[in-house]
């Protein structure tokens, strides 16, 4: 994906996304109009790498113009040992997408789960009053778990069609903050649907639903009737067959959107120091979304 050019002078802090691959990436269409908004001389861009050379860049950038960088896949794990600091929730995750950097010292964050949180605030769920069900324990389920957990939520169910993933995940969440998480297999389809009949709010962090395979969907609608928030961290396409069927079923429902916007703006208040410009890079991805849909 191409992104407007943006002026670089000596004074120009800059602020590389690491990762592989990167070539459809949104981020730096929405940061750089962040930036732009709030008078932030600042270009951030996308540079691809992976772990073998992780070291290198970063002890470059720490004595760069740089304010800190983002962290992406597969860096988000490895990146850890060549930090000096990590935020508590980061090192109980084990997994860091931001990095601040002040006089050369580095500190990781992970802001990937605080941006889910935040939209679930935002549309009326009580993180402590609600139970969670989580499809997919990869690197976004894991992220938003080990946030809910943070915040202290009731209960939290996971599956993922990796029964090693889910219960690594569980056990690592239920020795950092207490029994919160249960673990229930992928292939047990009659315990895990009962699970889902408890729970307050479904979220599908699995990818099921994404491009080419928009069609599909992890769950019959009917087992939504109890009415649950349904959540989808896709965004592309912007309803997946889960978020069609819940709609359907009358659940109120909430795709990715906000949780990319959220941690992407928490970001760069880390870096700038400025409050979170939310409308600003609101505007400009869903400008990017509906530039893809022609």
């Amino acid at each position: 994906m191409k992104h407007p050019l943006v002026p670089i002078f000596v004074d120009t802090k800059i602020i590389p996304l690491l990762g592989k691959p990167l070539g459809f990436t949104f981020a730096p269409r929405m940061q750089n109009a962040a930036y732009k908004a709030i008078g932030f001389d600042g270009c951030y861009f996308p540079v691809e790498i992976e772990n073998d050379h992780l070291p290198d860049v970063v002890n470059a950038l720490r004595w760069m113009n740089c304010p800190g960088f983002a962290v992406t896949k597969p860096n988000k794990v490895e990146v850890l040992k060549y930090l000096d600091e990590v935020d508590e929730l980061a090192r109980k995750m084990g997994a860091c997408n931001t990095v601040v950097n002040k006089g050369g010292v580095l500190k990781g964050y992970n802001t990937d789960g605080e941006g889910c949180i935040t939209d679930f605030k935002n549309n009326g769920v009580d993180i402590p009053g609600s139970t969670f069900f989580c499809c997919g324990a990869g690197g976004a389920g894991k992220a938003v778990c080990f946030t809910l957990a943070h915040h202290g939520a009731k209960k939290i169910y996971i599956i993922d069609a990796i029964d090693d993933v889910a219960k690594t995940v569980v056990d690592d969440l239920n020795k950092n903050f207490g029994p919160v998480a249960t673990f229930c297999s992928f292939t047990d389809k009659v315990s895990w649907l009962k699970l889902v009949k408890e729970s307050n709010v479904v979220m599908n962090m699995s990818g099921v639903g994404m491009a080419p395979k928009t069609s599909e969907t992890w769950i019959d609608k009917a087992e939504l009737a109890h009415k649950p928030l349904c959540m989808d961290a896709t965004y592309n396409p912007v309803k997946t067959q889960f978020l069609i069927e819940a709609e359907e079923m009358g659940c109120k429902i909430l795709n990715g959107l906000g949780m990319s916007i959220n941690q992407g703006a928490l970001q760069v208040k880390l870096w700038t120091g400025h409050d979170e410009p939310y409308e600003v890079m609101t505007t400009e991805i869903n400008a990017i979304l509906k530039e893809m849909q022609g």
